[in-house]
């Protein structure tokens, strides 16, 4: 049966009433500049989310008769204080994992499956990124794989930017695939109440889809440079897995505990059913990762220092702060009506845009601020009465699609091209941007076909 994509009769939530007041021009010329410096990076952008924070928190943006600007502000940390903690604990989980040397073993079996082939190796390591991303987030998986990748490609010979671009590629639209794949995902699907297996069968499934597309579309892009490429048996026969087991009681021990946790955070929706018992990912990865390390005797000091990235998590502590402000001072109500205005109310049309859009805007600014603030501008216009349920998976997988269109366009492509530089193997970003926009285009245009007949029609 068709679905009914306009404005409900008789609604009138959302109306031209609602005024800008001298507060919602400071949370938006802040948003501007926060945003000019994250593109830029002219400026550390932990440092100029934290000091966007405080700038409206000074100027009395979040105050009310009821409450301080201060205790306003942090209600909208504490609301999300699942995102953080389950982000903390995925850190402290995946970096202790990886002490046993699975994954890398794992690469080199790989290697060794496809003996050597380079356009073989290419597929196998691009699926190895999405598969290792849709458990355990995209971040954790680049910072393991990057330098497993680079070893593969100067011992072997092989070109590394097909292999880097791939990397890259499946890392972002992997970050859709499951609310455990990105933290923009969760925030998402814990924001507006997306189950996992809503996640997994709508976004997830396009992801699937678009990783075909990637695939074909870097070896067509990258064919010559591949076929050029002869890898030999004896180098091939140099890789042995079981070399890289650096630790067999975390193996043995620790990869049941990861995936013990894994396990729960998929279930969690069922448990409830069954049991009446909550979860959540936060409790969960924050549990595993201190059961961790309790039993091999990880001193916090040490893991907090080393395996946390602590900018990550006080970049989202900015930037919950900097778009509670637009949300508090009816920016975000605002955004939803000119949104409605644009499009006229169309269903469509609002697809469209919110695909496509957040596809081209990720190239060039910080998938993750840029979801934030839609997600409460959709939520908005839900309650205008419009029809928003597919439009969750347009945004989520136009971020994600399109934070694969520059070196910068995500945390995840800064890590691996800053070891790759490290490594001597620069990435020019013209050159990049020029072979990864096409690609963000034809993404972006199948997300929408598909979303667009199975809402339209299905």
């Amino acid at each position: 049966m068709e679905k009914q994509w306009g404005l409900r009769k008789n609604n009138n939530y959302m109306d031209s009433s609602i005024q800008l007041t001298i507060f919602s021009f400071i949370s938006i010329i802040v948003l501007a500049v926060v945003y000019f410096f994250l593109i830029t990076e002219k400026v550390n952008k932990v440092i100029v989310a934290i000091l966007g924070a405080s700038v409206l928190i000074i100027a009395q943006v979040f105050r009310s008769i009821e409450s301080s600007s201060q205790e306003n502000a942090f209600n909208f940390v504490s609301r999300n204080l699942d995102v953080l903690g389950f982000v903390i604990g995925m850190m402290i989980l995946v970096g202790i994992i990886k002490e046993s040397g699975v994954f890398e073993a794992l690469a080199i079996w790989l290697v060794k499956v496809v003996r050597g082939n380079p356009s073989g190796l290419l597929i196998v390591f691009g699926y190895l990124t999405l598969s290792m991303t849709t458990f355990l987030s995209n971040i954790p998986t680049v910072l393991i794989l990057t330098p497993v990748l680079l070893v593969l490609v100067k011992e072997l010979k092989l070109p590394y930017l097909p292999y880097l671009f791939i990397m890259v590629a499946m890392a972002n639209i992997g970050g859709a695939m499951t609310p455990l794949s990105d933290p923009t995902t969760y925030y998402q699907a814990k924001t507006v109440g997306l189950s996992f297996v809503e996640v997994i069968s709508n976004s997830g499934v396009i992801v699937i889809i678009l990783s075909v597309v990637v695939c074909a579309y870097v070896l067509l892009l990258f064919k010559k440079q591949l076929a050029n490429i002869s890898v030999s048996s004896r180098d091939v026969a140099l890789f042995q897995p079981q070399k890289a087991i650096k630790n067999r009681r975390i193996l043995y021990l620790g990869l049941p505990i990861l995936i013990t946790a894994i396990s729960l955070m998929i279930l969690k929706e069922y448990i409830y059913t069954i049991t009446g018992i909550t979860l959540d990912n936060a409790t969960i990865t924050l549990s595993a990762a201190f059961i961790s390390m309790l039993i091999f005797h990880e001193e916090p000091q040490i893991v907090f220092k080393t395996l946390i990235d602590w900018e990550i998590v006080f970049f989202f502590i900015g930037l919950f702060i900097i778009v509670g402000g637009l949300e508090f001072t009816k920016v975000i109500d605002i955004l939803a009506h000119s949104l409605i205005e644009l499009t006229k109310g169309n269903g469509v049309y609002l697809l469209f845009l919110i695909t496509i859009a957040t596809a081209l805007l990720s190239i060039f600014i910080d998938n993750v601020p840029l979801n934030i603030t839609l997600v409460g501008a959709i939520q908005t216009l839900a309650k205008s009465g419009i029809y928003v349920y597919p439009l969750w998976w347009a945004l989520n997988l136009g971020t994600s699609i399109g934070g694969l269109g520059s070196p910068i366009a995500a945390a995840c492509n800064v890590i691996v091209f800053s070891q790759a530089q490290r490594e001597n193997m620069k990435v020019d970003f013209k050159k990049y941007l020029i072979y990864a926009l096409p690609l963000v285009i034809i993404n972006s245009l199948i997300t929408f076909i598909i979303l667009a007949i199975r809402y339209q029609y299905g």
